[in-house]
């Protein structure tokens, strides 16, 4: 208790440089547990929560095609794959043995009415509806698998409810909120939408849900859109079922009436879809690419958190350098001008041990302070700390890395206390019988 005390009673007479080491630490050990959840998580996202993603693939026009699309020239519905393209693109893939299953997405633009008004901005062509077959888009989805490949980005229904596969009577759309937002509907609202060659066939739905993006991918289109059709927030989204039960799912359509069908193939993993698209080369349609949009959609959503582990791995490295540089310049600065002291014990009649065992309290009370306070700190603050950074991602401290932190600090802290006690056995006994005034008269004589 008596070196505690000692020990205790330095760092008291020298609170500036006790503060400083507590805060170093506490620095280090904040940083060091919030960029390490960081870069668990970015790891962690892009390999074991990769690979829990639904591996789909589908094959559609790439962005040199799409450029030459024009939204009021009907013809550009040649390019559209039909079930017989589907059927030899299939078959060519199967060549490979690749194993897949298969769903399906499709779409037309629809007319609008007074019960829904597209949205529309100063950049929004005037072309007539008899010209563009209309200012919203009817987007149907067989399946849930489908709806995750959605070319318009994912979405989450944030009113009401989602589509029912299963309910082959529905007749029921998703809008989106700035839809909604404009034409003032809510759930259980009814809106009329027009076919695209011929005005005067309608359909009612009833809206069940209200939507909204969670991901932009690069060829989805918001409000500088060129025709309002192609503005992602004027999509209507519907059960194949619904859409087929409508008359928009025809083989005799012409012009904007022929459906824009995409099938959507799933694989067991994402190795199968690089075999897919190399079997399907030599029989793809000009322009066409092989893509698989969730893996896009979800390699975009955790790109920020992949930008925030860059930038924390490097503040990390500098945190790291300069932190130790400082700290044992700190343990420095405290232990080597205390010769006197260290004479002064040794007479009193203190070993060099109990000596040694004093300035080592003293680093190592404060290092182990700051380890508890920032330890506690970066764990406390990770998420809200990661969100406010621009992760846009959940970034939670595990207790592995928690104990990692804690045993990485401790032997810091340790090999810190072995450099303050190293001061004490470094120290010569025999500067205790030096006399400055032999020195000083002997150096006079001469």
């Amino acid at each position: 208790m008596f070196i505690f005390g000692q020990a205790w009673k330095t760092l008291c007479r020298h609170p500036l440089r006790s503060l400083l080491i507590v805060l170093v630490s506490a620095a280090i050990a904040m940083w060091s547990t919030f960029g390490g959840a960081v870069l668990q998580e970015n790891h962690k996202a892009r390999t074991e929560t990769l690979d829990k993603q639904s591996n789909t693939a589908v094959i559609r026009p790439s962005s040199q095609l799409l450029e030459t699309r024009q939204g009021d020239d009907s013809s550009w519905t040649e390019h559209y794959l039909s079930w017989s393209d589907y059927d030899k693109l299939a078959s060519a893939g199967q060549t490979q043995g690749v194993q897949y299953k298969y769903t399906v997405a499709e779409s037309v633009p629809v007319r609008e009415s007074k019960s829904v008004q597209a949205i529309t901005t100063s950049k929004t062509s005037d072309a007539s509806a008899d010209k563009t077959g209309g200012n919203l888009t009817l987007q149907s989805f067989y399946t849930a698998e489908a709806a995750q490949a959605n070319e318009y980005g994912p979405y989450e229904v944030v009113e009401g409810k989602g589509l029912d596969y299963q309910n082959s009577l529905a007749q029921n759309v998703l809008v989106s909120e700035a839809l909604a937002k404009k034409n003032n509907l809510k759930v259980g609202s009814t809106i009329t939408i027009g076919n695209p060659t011929d005005a005067k066939k309608t359909h009612e739905y009833t809206v069940v849900g209200i939507y909204r993006y969670t991901g932009n991918p690069d060829n989805a289109q918001g409000d500088d859109a060129k025709f309002a059709k192609d503005n992602r927030d004027n999509v209507l989204y519907t059960t194949y079922t619904t859409f087929a039960v409508n008359g928009f799912d025809t083989t005799k359509g012409k012009g904007w009436s022929i459906p824009d069908l995409n099938v959507v193939f799933t694989f067991q993993n994402r190795s199968d879809i690089d075999k897919f698209a190399a079997a399907l080369k030599a029989d793809l349609p000009k322009g066409f690419m092989v893509s698989s949009p969730t893996i896009t959609h979800y390699m975009q959503s955790i790109e920020a958190l992949g930008t925030l582990a860059g930038t924390t791995r490097i503040i990390m490295i500098v945190l790291w350098i300069c932190g130790a540089l400082a700290l044992l310049g700190l343990v420095l600065l405290a232990a080597l001008p205390r010769s006197n002291e260290i004479g002064m014990g040794m007479l009193a009649g203190l070993s060099k041990g109990r000596l040694a065992w004093q300035f080592m309290l003293e680093t190592f009370m404060p290092t182990l302070v700051g380890l508890a306070v920032g330890l506690v700190l970066g764990a406390c603050t990770a998420n809200p700390l990661a969100g406010a950074l621009g992760a846009q991602h959940d970034v939670h401290a595990t207790g592995g890395l928690v104990w990692q932190v804690i045993w990485i600090g401790v032997l810091c802290s340790v090999a810190l206390a072995i450099v303050a006690g190293l001061r004490v056995t470094f120290f010569r006994t025999i500067r205790l019988f030096e006399s400055p005034y032999i020195s000083n008269s002997a150096d006079s004589e001469d």
